[in-house]
């Protein structure tokens, strides 16, 4: 049984102390290490919670907060200066549309809150 915790809002864990080596390759090694980075983890680590999860582990990449803010901050801009009575034309509009999407769909996809592609077609054909 492992020991108490020191600090009491650390978990109790089993002490690691068993190695696992595999081979693989170089391309594969820098695919692990670039995975890892994304999701700010030690390559080890980052194997370890890909293997226990049974490869369902999601990486979500550790993005500045402020640089999601400032995306969301643009596209809510972008659908400020929307001007209703100005006479566009359908594709004006349309291409205004879709660059206030586009900005607001790369922050949420920064921040991990991008829906799949069955919710935004189903989200879509509501709005249509």
């Amino acid at each position: 049984m492992p020991a108490p915790a020191n600090n009491k809002n650390k978990p109790v864990r089993d002490p690691r102390d068993l190695f696992f080596h595999f081979r693989c390759t170089r391309a594969e090694i820098d695919v692990i290490h670039r995975n890892a980075a994304q999701g700010g983890l030690r390559p080890g680590v980052f194997v370890r919670d890909v293997a226990l999860s049974g490869g369902k582990l999601r990486i979500v990449s550790r993005v500045d907060e402020s640089a999601v803010f400032e995306l969301r901050r643009l596209g809510a801009m972008l659908k400020g200066l929307y001007p209703k009575t100005a006479n566009w034309t359908n594709e004006e509009k349309r291409r205004h549309w879709d660059a206030m999407k586009a900005v607001l769909e790369h922050a949420d996809k920064l921040a991990g809150d991008a829906k799949d592609p069955a919710e935004r077609g189903e989200q879509q054909g509501r709005s249509a």
